[in-house]
């Protein structure tokens, strides 16, 4: 094992972004930028023993800051959507400032985590940790909020992401990271040969605004990954749930395993042979096919500019709009108690 840190492009303002690149015995190789605590690459082995990265993303740390589609960020205050804007803490509302279609707030809102410049705040042979703090009042959420992200690469071709935060005041917290990936490569074209499994019996379905609302759904044909499909198997079908998301964009709702960590998903590449799966202690899973990866004009990785379809998410959190919805698992944070968890993605062939 060996880590390494990196110099990675002048940021707006002044400063230097940097990467801090860890690397196995097995020659897997991630790279963490200090910009949004972000995924940068991670280079993981084909059945034939090639390296490819399988994360898309940007060139500098500067291109992190472009408020795109969220490449490889740590995502929060709040992951995913809160419904008009507003949410009610102890008696008290907080109305936010919206980034989402001029009403509602999306992945923290306009400033979010992904804007953050992390601290380094250690550095081993196999992890970095990065460490910033969401001011009280930042995006409208309370509470002094001091977070830190720690990246652990395994030899068994594991990544772990572990959070843990302590804020000095009530507030809300639902931290989630929005890699995209393609086990055929970065920049190899769309994903949907790619076949899913995602280990979850129901989902919570969007209403006619996109926002997941007080109905649990058991999945259907179409929403049923538990067998394992190609991810574009059904994805052009007339199906009111794909129609209101233009493609997937759902929140699956996991069986929680109270000893450890639960097996969230899977997903094999018949191309390449590579395969992930995902864990982890969060209550859901989110499904993303890169539905509006097109819309974004900053290029990515060889100044590719990527398209519909060429990277998934898997974003393991809270309920999406769950602040809404008291029912639903809440993602509140008391002062002076402990956020912890954890999501691992691991690579075979």
């Amino acid at each position: 094992m060996s880590t390494q840190i990196q110099e990675f492009g002048s940021l707006p303002g002044g400063g230097c972004g940097y990467t801090y690149e860890i690397k196995n015995s097995a020659g897997m190789l991630v790279r963490i930028c200090n910009v949004a605590a972000a995924i940068v690459s991670v280079f993981v082995p084909d059945r034939n023993g090639k390296l490819d990265d399988v994360i898309l993303g940007y060139r500098t740390a500067a291109d992190y800051l472009s408020k795109g589609p969220y490449h490889g960020a740590c995502i929060g205050r709040v992951a995913n959507r809160i419904e008009d804007s507003v949410f009610t803490l102890n008696g008290k509302t907080y109305q936010l400032e919206p980034n989402h279609k001029e009403k509602h707030v999306l992945h923290g809102g306009l400033h979010g985590l992904d804007n953050h410049v992390f601290e380094l705040a250690s550095i081993s042979e196999n992890s970095v940790s990065l460490e910033t703090t969401m001011e009280d009042g930042e995006d409208g959420f309370p509470g002094n909020v001091r977070l830190c992200v720690t990246y652990t690469v395994t030899e068994d071709n594991g990544l772990s992401i572990r959070y843990y935060a302590v804020s000095d005041a009530d507030t809300v917290l639902n931290l989630t990271n929005h890699a995209y990936f393609n086990l055929s490569g970065q920049g190899s074209g769309t994903m949907l040969d790619q076949v899913m499994q995602i280990f979850a019996d129901e989902y919570l379905p969007l209403n006619e605004i996109g926002m997941v609302y007080d109905v649990v759904l058991p999945v259907d044909s179409v929403m049923d990954f538990r067998d394992g499909k190609e991810i574009g198997r059904d994805i052009g079908e007339d199906h009111p749930q794909l129609k209101v998301a233009s493609g997937y964009d759902h929140n699956y709702i996991l069986k929680k395993n109270e000893n450890g960590l639960t097996h969230a998903a899977r997903v094999s590449d018949p191309k390449s042979g590579r395969t992930m799966d995902v864990y982890t202690d969060m209550p859901g899973i989110l499904l993303y096919t890169g539905n509006y990866l097109e819309d974004h004009d900053v290029p990515g990785k060889d100044g590719r500019l990527y398209r519909l379809r060429e990277g998934f998410c898997l974003e393991t959190n809270f309920y999406p709009n769950a602040l809404k919805y008291p029912q639903y698992p809440q993602p509140i944070l008391k002062a002076g108690a402990e956020y912890k968890s954890e999501t691992i993605y691991r690579f075979s062939v």
